[in-house]
């Protein structure tokens, strides 16, 4: 019965992904915008969350501003999930035409001197664009780790056409594994500002002041195999269109003390987040554990 359930909502799912690739981009935007009125004011979703992280972090600024903020998000939020959608069905040609190189020379460096890297990125403008589109900007053989989807049929079919497009997922269960590549050229991406399922291995670094836990598994793998980390950012500058850029990290993971090429991310997580609040997802619960008395907790 959960597999016949479980197949009708991937039935489901593949016909809105057939519906949106033939449907030009104004009706895209105007399905978009009903769904933001029904996510914002009809079921609120996550809307408490969202709301408790703007005031956290942006506490002097007034109840109007981070209310155009928290709108924004939600509309950005409504056009990234059917953007997402159509993406699957858009040409490689299509899909990088939507992005803006910020420093294409950079992306042609890494090119030339680093045959494996780790790329970090955050959940910024459209991160499954990002996914989609990583492997189309890069000469490397590219690795994405994700949270199995419960569907396994929705699953299956999202692993299948996102290696069709380049981008070859891995279960964060696996990840180890995906450092066995043979591939000569190889760039292994994290998502990296959601919260730890486990508080045991996680990296204490204040994010805007307040001790937070991180996800370790950039820290570790860089230094297990002294592999360069490198920051892919993506910035929203108009419905569809995205500036890209790359930014240096830690090119000798080693010689850097634990913790430091984290407390890089976040510093640099916190400079993006206040240039384009709107851009950051907001519905994600980020404090959900208090530091203990011999956590260490880098500023």
């Amino acid at each position: 019965m959960i597999k016949g359930m479980d197949y009708l909502v991937f039935l489901i799912f593949r016909f809105w992904v057939v519906v949106l690739r033939h449907s030009p981009w104004f009706l895209i935007y105007r399905l978009s915008d009903c769904m933001y009125y029904i996510l914002f004011y009809v079921i609120k979703y996550r809307r408490k969350v969202a709301v408790q992280n703007l005031e956290k972090i942006f506490p002097e600024e007034s109840k109007a501003w981070k209310f155009r903020i928290l709108q924004s998000f939600y509309r950005n939020l409504s056009d990234i999930f059917l953007e997402s959608l159509k993406g699957y069905g858009m040409s490689a040609e299509e899909l990088l035409s939507r992005f803006q190189w910020v420093n294409p020379e950079k992306f042609h460096e890494i090119r030339e001197k680093y045959p494996r890297i780790i790329v970090a990125s955050a959940h910024c403008g459209n991160w499954e664009w990002g996914a989609m589109a990583a492997p189309l900007m890069m000469t490397h053989r590219t690795y994405g780790l994700y949270k199995p989807i419960s569907n396994a049929f929705i699953d299956r079919w999202i692993r299948q056409r996102r290696a069709a497009q380049g981008m070859h997922l891995v279960p964060i269960a696996a990840t180890s594994s995906m450092f066995h590549t043979l591939a000569h050229q190889a760039a292994y991406f994290f998502i990296t500002d959601q919260h730890p399922s486990k508080r045991a291995h996680a990296i204490w670094v204040k994010f805007f002041g307040y001790p937070t836990a991180w996800l370790h598994g950039v820290e570790k793998y860089a230094r297990l195999y002294e592999l360069p980390v490198f920051y892919f950012g993506i910035r929203r500058v108009g419905r569809g269109r995205y500036e890209v850029f790359i930014h240096e990290m830690a090119l000798q993971p080693s010689a850097l003390p634990h913790g430091e090429i984290t407390r890089i991310y976040v510093k640099l997580l916190e400079k993006i987040i206040q240039e384009d609040p709107p851009n950051w997802l907001w519905t994600h619960r980020r404090w959900k554990y208090e530091p203990l008395a011999d956590d260490k907790i880098l500023d």
